[in-house]
């Protein structure tokens, strides 16, 4: 084996993926994760505290939502370990690497979907980024799973978009 053969052995990790292009693909999921737990707390909390006219339809709506960000949180996690790495999996953490806030007793319809619409939208883009960033490291496993995401998160951004107009 030669000098170069050797170097790129070492820098390759059980997945035949480039180690430090993985490690900076992680370094992006976990802050990914990290908004998602974000997000899927603040989405609880309108759905507790949601009140009006439209109570039971965004209720609904809400719950629905938060189900689908759980499972995405779920295969979020369990990507992160199947790469070779370890998930975030504390809200102190969650906290220090989210782009995303708490949004805290929100009780009024029109401002929780307007919440949720920012949310989404701040999903897709992060997802879209490091989509590209795990093409580009050659794992289109990564690639393709926050692709099938971004559809879903559009739809229902969309979804919640026309509430508003």
């Amino acid at each position: 084996m030669t000098t170069l053969e050797k170097n790129k052995a070492t820098l390759s990790n059980h997945l035949n993926l480039d180690s430090q292009m993985m490690g900076d693909v992680t370094h992006d999921l976990n802050n990914l994760l990290s908004d998602y737990h974000i997000f899927y707390q603040n989405l609880r909390g309108f759905h507790w505290n949601i009140k009006g006219n439209d109570f039971f339809t965004l209720h609904e709506q809400f719950e629905e939502l938060y189900t689908m960000v759980y499972q995405n949180i779920d295969e979020l996690a369990e990507r992160i370990v199947t790469i070779g790495f370890k998930p975030l999996h504390s809200y102190s953490e969650y906290l220090k690497n989210s782009i995303l806030n708490e949004v805290t007793d929100v009780e009024d319809a029109e401002e929780s979907v307007r919440n949720v619409v920012d949310g989404l939208g701040s999903l897709v883009q992060s997802h879209r980024k490091i989509a590209m960033a795990a093409g580009e490291a050659g794992d289109i496993a990564t690639e393709d799973l926050l692709t099938n995401f971004v559809g879903e998160l559009e739809k229902r951004m969309w979804m919640f978009t026309k509430y508003l107009k």
